[in-house]
């Protein structure tokens, strides 16, 4: 395979801010490929690594594995999203050896609503075995040597230096998650223009990823969200009644957040956790050159 066929852009943070969201919007354009492959996290790893997942598939992380995934890509801008990159501190090395020249994208959340959601996307998942309490999951997972890294993803002022001396700034492209909410259609013309590719194309924007939160009631909430029998025999219908994939999306994610409570984040608990955040948010501000005072608010 020719190098030709590794990405020339990498969507590498962060987690809970609207990456597949992202995704789904660029892929629209014709001059852009996207792996399908949702997170291929090539650069997490040596190369060469066997990784075993938690379904006990096999993985071997061979650059000819990687190359795989943009097979077919005849595209001029060809990507990939993996959103732990950002919080990886050998990625940006592993990037650099391989991509030099590769641009980076990344949406950055207000990290205590990041790892609120984080929290709850894993409560509505069942991860937390009845575990109520955010900060007494924070300090569990860090007990735990952070398998979650439900604080440390919130860092980004400490993994994106690395990124940021290792990589020429031109080719770093970040947006604020709540800009990216509010002006979608503008953050993706923005990056148009960043991947040198008609900026007057017009995608579809009006889908938004899987909110998080608590089903309300969790038959329903499996049926919506897990594969079964029921849901794979109805989707040729859905399909044919909504030709349009962003429209599937969008009622697919409307069902989803009918079932789900998003209790709010108690005010003492979000103050614990912004002073937690606090150093690294006002470093941050200096690195990005960006107003973050909504953040430490």
């Amino acid at each position: 395979m020719s190098q030709s066929k590794l990405p020339n852009f990498i969507i590498f943070g962060s987690t809970k801010s609207g990456s597949t969201s992202l995704c789904n919007y660029l892929v629209q354009h014709p001059d852009i490929f996207i792996s399908k492959k949702k997170e291929p996290n090539f650069f997490l790893y040596d190369e060469g690594s066997i990784i075993t997942n938690k379904k006990g598939k096999t993985t071997v992380y061979t650059i000819d594995w990687y190359k795989y995934w943009f097979r077919k890509a005849q595209e001029k801008a060809i990507g990939e999203a993996s959103v732990s990159y950002i919080a990886n501190e050998q990625a940006p090395i592993r990037i650099k050896s391989r991509l030099p020249d590769v641009k980076l994208i990344a949406l950055l959340r207000d990290p205590v609503s990041r790892v609120y959601s984080h929290y709850l996307f894993n409560q509505r998942n069942n991860k937390h075995e009845g575990e109520k309490s955010l900060l007494k999951v924070i300090e569990a997972d860090q007990k735990q040597g952070s398998p979650e890294q439900y604080f440390e993803k919130g860092l980004y002022y400490y993994y994106l230096k690395k990124y940021f001396d290792i990589f020429d700034r031109q080719n770093i492209k970040l947006f604020l998650f709540e800009y990216f909410t509010s002006d979608p259609l503008k953050v993706v013309k923005d990056i148009f223009t960043f991947l040198n590719v008609d900026s007057s194309f017009v995608p579809v924007v009006g889908a938004k990823d899987a909110p998080s939160g608590i089903p309300k009631n969790q038959t329903i909430y499996n049926f919506i969200y897990k594969d079964n029998f029921l849901r794979k025999a109805l989707r040729p219908i859905i399909r044919t009644l909504f030709p349009n994939r962003e429209k599937r999306r969008t009622l697919w994610t409307n069902l989803i957040s009918r079932n789900l409570s998003r209790p709010p984040l108690p005010s003492e608990t979000r103050k614990v956790i912004l002073e937690m955040y606090k150093p690294d948010i006002i470093k941050l501000q200096e690195l990005i050159d960006r107003d973050l005072s909504k953040w430490l608010s």
